[in-house]
């Protein structure tokens, strides 16, 4: 038989039970959508906390204290003496405090530093700027507002002059922050910043919580972290002691952690794909009984036993490639709509679309041949007197 007519009667078999196919193609369908759907979502959230971790600032280290270990101003002189190739080096003392304006109150992370943080950020601003050079000399301090937290005191904005209380103490608004989103842990959105002095101050401790080193480049960054690690474990007799990490790694960690939650997604996706393909075997199976005198006829009248493996195989495929394509067609067009639905980034990946649709195929082959052997193998005398 040739190929054509095969085809041709395969599709007239499946136009004739159309509901069967439909339902035939569901466990497929809704298992190929799942694929691109949450592939999608895990390489969205993936770019999202990248981009998080991006707006950090670039060639930059993080230097914290681990395990109980003393962390004073003095750290920050000892990692600028210690690493020549840093350009920067930022003291950082972070605690959590309610901002009030006027009648408003807001919880934020109140982080105590240097003017310099700005600009080893590269932050945009929405109104105002940093604290002037001796700031903190003033009567009354000035902080710089995350955009979150201004939009919660002051929806209409204009907070730039005004004055909030932070820690119990007054200052006046120098500058508000542009909105940069939530990635990984808190966003500097949620943030009020002041200088590093006053935070010591209000909170009576001579600590800080991190030193922030800004290199030129990232064969720098890496070199200095690699160096200060090593001294640090020299200095404390452990490299326990104090944790010395760099964006790049950071990066690459989270990157790690993305991707094996997308993988888990994608393979949750994957088994109700299978699910999908015994669904197809079972149907053909039913399918092979019921037209079992149809079979008796066609191996009576000469079609050979390829013939029948042909014609039912290629029902099978063509099921699974039916449903595959209108998979493929829900699952772009799920991400779409769920990506402007929750405004979050939702990536649709080109490798889970042809995954989901090669495995969707192949399902077609693979439990579609047992029923077609099966078909094959009965015998044309009990087939023709078959009435089930």
């Amino acid at each position: 038989m040739r190929w054509s007519d095969a085809l041709r009667m395969a599709a007239t078999s499946l136009a004739r039970h159309k509901f069967r196919t439909v339902l035939t193609m569901l466990g497929l369908i809704m298992g190929v959508a799942a694929v691109i759907l949450l592939s999608a979502i895990g390489n969205g959230t993936e770019l999202q906390v990248t981009r998080s971790i991006e707006t950090l600032g670039s060639n930059l280290i993080f230097v914290s204290p681990a395990g109980g270990t003393p962390f004073s101003l003095e750290q920050a002189a000892y990692v600028q003496r210690a690493t020549p190739m840093a350009r920067q080096v930022v003291p950082v003392l972070t605690t959590h405090s309610q901002v009030v304006f006027q009648a408003t109150s807001v919880t934020a992370s109140a982080v105590g530093t240097m003017g310099s943080w700005f600009a080893l950020h590269h932050v945009r601003w929405s109104s105002g700027s940093a604290w002037a050079a001796g700031a903190n000399r003033l009567t009354l301090p000035q902080v710089v507002l995350g955009a979150a937290v201004a939009q919660e005191l002051a929806p209409h904005g204009g907070l730039v002059g005004h004055h909030v209380t932070l820690l119990g103490q007054r200052f006046a608004v120098a500058g508000v922050l542009a909105p940069v989103g939530q990635g990984l842990g808190s966003s500097q959105d949620s943030d009020v910043f002041l200088p590093l002095s006053v935070a010591q101050s209000l909170l009576s401790t001579n600590q800080i919580s991190q030193v922030i080193v800004g290199t030129a480049s990232p064969t720098e960054a890496s070199l200095a972290t690699n160096l200060l690690t090593r001294l640090y474990a020299k200095r404390y007799g452990t490299s326990s002691a104090v944790q010395v990490g760099s964006e790049d790694q950071l990066l690459a960690a989270v990157s790690h952690t993305q991707q094996t939650f997308t993988d888990m997604l994608s393979g949750t996706a994957l088994i109700a794909l299978l699910v999908g393909g015994i669904g197809i075997m079972n149907i053909m199976l039913v399918s092979v009984r019921e037209r079992t005198r149809e079979i008796g006829v066609r191996t009576a009248v000469g079609a050979h036993a390829d013939d029948v493996v042909l014609q039912f195989l290629l029902e099978a495929i063509a099921t699974s490639v039916l449903g595959g394509l209108v998979g493929m067609a829900l699952g772009v067009a799920g991400a779409g709509l769920l990506a402007r639905l929750l405004k979050v980034p939702v990536v649709v990946g080109a490798a889970a679309v042809f995954l989901a649709f090669g495995v969707a195929t192949l399902e077609g082959l693979v439990f579609g041949l047992y029923p077609s052997i099966a078909a094959s193998r009965l015998d044309p005398i009990q087939a023709l007197h078959y009435d089930g």
